[in-house]
């Protein structure tokens, strides 16, 4: 008997050592993971620059008419791109910061209706619209649904209202009323089983825009029909326009549409893009493990590189 209870309580003393070591080395194997994750997503980044600067440039477009194949470079490279590797690759999606609104520029109204059109009711929408105008204003005095140093002073983590510009988009969560999920968005169904993303405002606000105009071959629905005078329906046939091909100029878009104001018009443009906005995932073939990277850069021809970072952001938050 005394033989048979020391072999028992041996065994489970081999078999914790054993579940403690497989824990280890699963610790271990995921923290590789994450480093070869991470350095995919790097190397995601950089073939999207590599093919955003190949699209702008004018020596491609050269070979490319010689090859008799201009059509194969877009004039402007937005969506997504793969980069497949060995044990895994990256996949780069890739956002035209024309197409969207810039935060320190945009008009109260253009806010608000495009909280609107996001999903948020109309005292959300009220209340963010004020509190964005007041984070930026140089004083400190509330607007009737809005909020100052008074407000963030009585949080739990108290800080004081900027009273200045956006330095980058996720300054917006310290912002009364945005809460991270009406940030960076919140996955859903439909009652027909449609998938569908609530509210996101990430992917329609920026800061690293210089023109309060909105590029109509960049901007995703919400963006365009939040400008007054364009609905729903109207910025939709302008993505059917842009489809079939880029949209040259304003005035094509008038044409083709009848009734748009004149006054909706100034508030659009075609002009061509250098800023571009990357969120890299980086991702191994035999692990569940991520690696993301978001950053912004400017195609500058003149610098050394042919571009320049203006952000880079390597937090897994969204994941």
């Amino acid at each position: 008997m005394v033989v048979l209870w020391v072999m028992l309580a041996m065994s489970m003393l081999a078999l914790s050592f054993s579940a403690s070591i497989r824990t280890e080395i699963d610790a271990a194997r995921n923290v590789v993971d994450q480093k070869e994750s991470y350095y995919l997503a790097r190397a995601g980044i950089e073939y999207a620059i590599y093919k955003v600067i190949e699209a702008q440039s004018a020596f491609a477009r050269i070979q490319q008419q010689r090859e008799g194949d201009l059509q194969s470079i877009p004039p402007v490279l937005t969506g997504y791109i793969d980069l497949p590797l060995a044990r895994g690759g990256a996949r780069v999606q890739i956002n035209d910061e024309t197409g969207k609104m810039n935060v320190n520029l945009a008009p109260g109204y253009l806010l608000y209706n495009l909280l609107i059109m996001v999903g948020l009711d109309e005292r959300e929408a009220d209340v963010i619209t004020d509190s964005i105008e007041d984070w930026r204003d140089r004083d400190d005095l509330n607007r009737v649904n809005g909020a100052e140093s008074n407000y963030y002073q009585g949080l739990a983590e108290p800080y004081l209202a900027k009273n200045g510009l956006f330095d980058v988009p996720e300054e917006l969560t310290l912002v009364q009323g945005i809460t991270p999920e009406i940030f960076y968005g919140r996955k859903g169904t439909t009652q027909d089983g449609d998938q569908v993303e609530y509210y996101a405002l990430q992917k329609y606000l920026t800061t690293f825009t210089t023109i309060n105009r909105i590029n109509v071959n960049a901007a995703p629905l919400p963006v365009l029909a939040a400008i007054p005078g364009l609905d729903f329906d109207v910025a939709a046939e302008i993505l059917r326009m842009r489809q079939e091909a880029p949209i040259a100029n304003v005035t094509e878009i008038m044409e083709k549409i009848p009734g748009i104001p004149t006054e909706a018009s100034r508030l659009l443009s075609t002009v061509r893009s250098n800023v571009y906005s990357l969120v890299s995932d980086g991702y191994l073939t035999d692990s569940e493990v991520i690696g993301r990277i978001r950053c912004v850069v400017r195609v500058n021809p003149s610098s050394p590189k042919g571009y320049a970072v203006l952000y880079w952001n390597e937090s897994n938050i969204e994941l």
